[in-house]
């Protein structure tokens, strides 16, 4: 597997969780690989329930924020270590309604470099 198929892989599981969580997939989204890290920048579209919400009570939409916030951080550990195989020791995310841009920072336990060639024959 290349860099490039690894990513993609990244994307595809991103999106898949937050279809799962959300009903919606994302808008696009980009992925940066830095040794052991991954940052996913992506366009999330804001849930309209929550936008109705949000105008006249922003706490309520915060607390609901932040629990989908560690759902989708469960879920997408889960989906990359039984997808890749690769263990995942953190995952962070922030998403700002105002912009509907997210950012996702994942910690791997090794190199993804080191990662792929060890499983040069893995496949997605």
């Amino acid at each position: 597997m290349l860099i490039g198929e690894f990513k993609q892989e990244i994307m595809r599981i991103n999106n898949k969780v937050n279809l799962g969580l959300y009903g919606q997939g994302l808008a696009w989204q980009k992925v940066e690989i830095l040794q052991d890290k991954v940052l996913i920048i992506a366009n999330n579209k804001r849930l309209h329930a929550l936008s109705a919400i949000d105008q006249k009570d922003n706490l309520t939409t915060t607390l609901i924020d932040y629990g989908l916030l560690i759902e989708y951080k469960r879920r997408l550990k889960q989906d990359l270590e039984s997808n890749i195989k690769l263990k995942v020791l953190a995952v962070m995310k922030d998403y700002d309604p105002a912009t509907e841009i997210a950012f996702t920072f994942i910690i791997f336990e090794k190199t993804v470099e080191k990662f792929l060639e060890e499983n040069h024959n893995f496949s997605c």
